[in-house]
């Protein structure tokens, strides 16, 4: 690395520990850019990088509305979902709540308290998680602005493309007509499932800010350390989500320079996806009723899922039952490290008739109570379910856990 990089990245580390970056939004609005051919400083290195990380304004209507509806002093909501990346570790210094900073700051009137903040992010879950509680977790926040950022919890698999295509539509879809922003984050070994979910926010000509193409060209110009970024091999310290909220910022000030897009977004009559997860309600203990409960109390330790069922190992075997309408089930369980917990068996009832019996074992080596999605059936037309939750017959003293179940229409 040159002297002069070397010096870059003391003066960028220094610089974000101190918060002189815009991304803390005491800065204000920033001109607009342009790409720099030669770039010899901190500041034209992170000018040509904020212009990497922004991978389309897409359709800029709702976001417009939002920011009008900001300054004239109205409510806005911002809610933020994705994996540990978007829930932080430190509430304060996360992305989310810095840009959130920003956009309070820069938009809102006066003090900026009528800009709300609802970080629904989830540790080590992916897009099928979070398609099935956005209704709970995102929606019923009435949101305004919508921050999607699964791109190093999901794979490159159909139900991870079902699933994100679906939480899109969603919020496109949805009463309070919501802009969506696409957050694309990488990890150290440079894996980004941000190519397909690219050709989605295409597709839906949604804003997409790509965090992971920012920071790779620092990396790829030697003006950045990945230990400048992140103590781990994926997660960004203060000062790395610092440099993602400057990158948000950057795309903040670029739709407010814009001119706009004259009409809404026009959501396309047909999915790039099967929509096994489109419009989906998950039903949790302090929301459902089973219709049995069997030997299961109400209870579950599961991570950030405490609202559901357990059958512990010294209880019986008698099944926890939900009967519902729709298309497509789904159950929530955890993965445990206790060697105590077993496989849960579903039967699955659909229209009166067994169609599938399921195993999902509950017992993971290290596990530490990750939410993971089984699913119990899909089908393209609506009927009644029918789902009992035991234990196998050949192991009945296991613990085991139902942290959720989940439908579509």
């Amino acid at each position: 690395m040159s002297n002069l990089k070397r010096a870059f990245v003391l003066a960028l580390t220094t610089a974000l520990s101190m918060g002189m970056l815009t991304a803390c939004g005491s800065a204000g609005k920033a001109g607009a850019l342009e790409w720099i051919d030669k770039p010899s400083s901190r500041e034209e290195y992170m000018n040509n990088a904020k212009i990497k990380s922004l991978t389309s304004l897409g359709n800029t209507f709702r976001l417009k509305k939002a920011i009008e509806k900001a300054r004239a002093g109205e409510d806005v909501n911002i809610v933020y979902i994705g994996g540990s990346i978007t829930e932080g570790d430190h509430l304060d210094t996360c992305y989310a709540n810095r840009s959130y900073n920003y956009f309070k700051d820069t938009f809102g009137k006066g003090s900026g308290d009528n800009v709300h903040y609802f970080n629904s992010g989830i540790s080590g879950t992916p897009s099928t998680l979070g398609s099935l509680r956005f209704e709970n977790d995102v929606l019923n926040y009435e949101p305004d602005i919508v921050f999607i950022e699964f791109a190093v919890n999901d794979g490159d698999d159909d139900d991870m493309k079902s699933a994100y295509e679906s939480m899109i539509r969603d919020a496109l879809n949805y009463k309070s007509q919501p802009a969506i922003i696409l957050l694309f984050a990488r990890m150290q070994e440079g894996w980004t499932s941000q190519g397909w979910k690219k050709e989605i926010g295409a597709y839906y000509d949604i804003p997409m800010i790509s965090y992971a193409d920012g920071i790779t060209y620092l990396f790829d110009e030697g003006a950045m350390e990945w230990s400048e970024f992140s103590n781990d091999y994926t997660h960004p310290h203060a000062e790395g989500n610092a440099v993602v909220a400057d990158f948000i910022a950057y795309f903040y000030d670029e739709v407010d320079r814009s001119e706009g897009s004259a009409e809404d977004v026009k959501i396309p009559d047909e999915t790039m996806y099967t929509p096994y997860f489109y419009n989906a309600h998950m039903m949790q203990r302090s929301d459902t009723d089973p219709a049995d409960r069997g030997s299961w109390r109400n209870a579950s330790s599961g991570f950030h899922y405490s609202d559901g069922w357990t059958k512990e190992y010294s209880e019986n075997n008698d099944p926890l039952v939900f009967e519902f309408e729709g298309k497509c089930a789904y159950v929530v369980y955890p993965a445990m490290g206790s060697n105590t917990y077993g496989k849960l068996i579903a039967n699955v009832y659909f229209n009166d008739e067994l169609v599938a019996t399921r195993e999902f074992n509950e017992f993971e080596q290290g596990g530490w109570s990750c939410p993971y999605v089984g699913v119990l059936y899909r089908s393209y037309n609506a009927g009644k379910y029918r789902v009992e939750f035991t234990a196998p017959e050949d192991n009945v003293k296991c613990d085991l856990q139902v942290l959720a179940v989940a439908y579509t229409d």
